[in-house]
């Protein structure tokens, strides 16, 4: 056992020892073959600055071209998102007429989608995400990729759905009247086959009653008008609704209400 673990010490500072003599030698052939060892071996942090090298001396040659190829994809395999981005997305620029550009683009719409917050957060990088899948599918309607982006794109729409629907409730428990109504009649307009329409209809009406309640008198003629307009609507699109007997109690005290006679 002693002598097993002396040994493979021995060759790990060979290797490393060998390793450092190629980073630092002028060989490029060299550095290129050892980068292509490390590679198929799945070493792949290692090979990252091999490759660095080959393609920063011979960067419009086949040689520099598989380098940033497999810096790429050596950033990808390590998940090191950002950076597999920058290289995956630069490849298509440097070599617009690779048989590569396909893979390349639809990693790097990879990389944008990886980068996606939960939906909690600021949703940026999502709508960056959707965008180069986007025009990845728009490039390459007949890609083997197509429907793997159509499942990541219909995932990260619902992802934003969900953030929208966020700040609609948001609005709502803050007691933001006016705002949550604007941001569910947005939702609903935006969103009209979301599975989120009864809670998004349910804060509408509820927030537009809170502010037919608070208004000024100027006002609350016609958010009367809009709350009950609103409540025959969801009457006729959620009969059987949970919401209904609370809703039902909002217009009859809409209907209590002495309205200001207009000048």
């Amino acid at each position: 056992m002693k002598w097993t673990f002396l040994i493979l010490t021995i060759l790990s500072f060979a290797s490393c020892s060998s390793y450092n003599s190629i980073l630092k030698s002028d060989d490029y052939e060299a550095k290129f073959a050892e980068a292509n060892r490390l590679y198929d071996g799945e070493k792949y942090e290692r090979c990252v600055a091999l490759y660095e090298q080959v393609y920063q001396r011979s960067p419009k040659t086949p040689q520099g071209e598989i380098s940033f190829y497999r810096l790429g994809k050596a950033s990808f395999k390590i998940e090191d998102w950002y950076l597999a981005s920058y290289y995956l997305s630069a490849f298509q620029a440097k070599f617009p007429y690779s048989s590569k550009v396909e893979e390349t683009m639809f990693l790097a719409a990879v990389c944008s989608v990886k980068n996606s917050p939960e939906a909690a957060l600021d949703q940026q990088d999502t709508e960056v995400a959707l965008n180069d899948l986007q025009s990845f599918v728009t490039r390459f309607p007949n890609s083997e990729y197509l429907d793997t982006c159509n499942v990541i794109m219909d995932k990260l729409r619902y992802k934003l759905e969900t953030k929208e629907m966020m700040n609609v409730r948001l609005y709502s428990k803050t007691e933001n009247y006016r705002a949550a109504v604007v941001s569910s009649e947005a939702f609903l307009d935006n969103y009209p086959r979301s599975g989120y329409r009864e809670e998004a209809w349910a804060v509408l009406l509820r927030n537009s009653f809170h502010l037919a309640l608070n208004s000024v008198d100027s006002k609350i003629e016609d958010r009367i008008a809009k709350t009950t307009e609103r409540f025959n609507i969801f009457l006729v699109e959620f009969p059987n609704s949970d919401y209904l007997r609370e809703f039902e109690g909002y217009v009859e005290k809409l209907k209590k209400i002495d309205v200001p006679a207009s000048n």
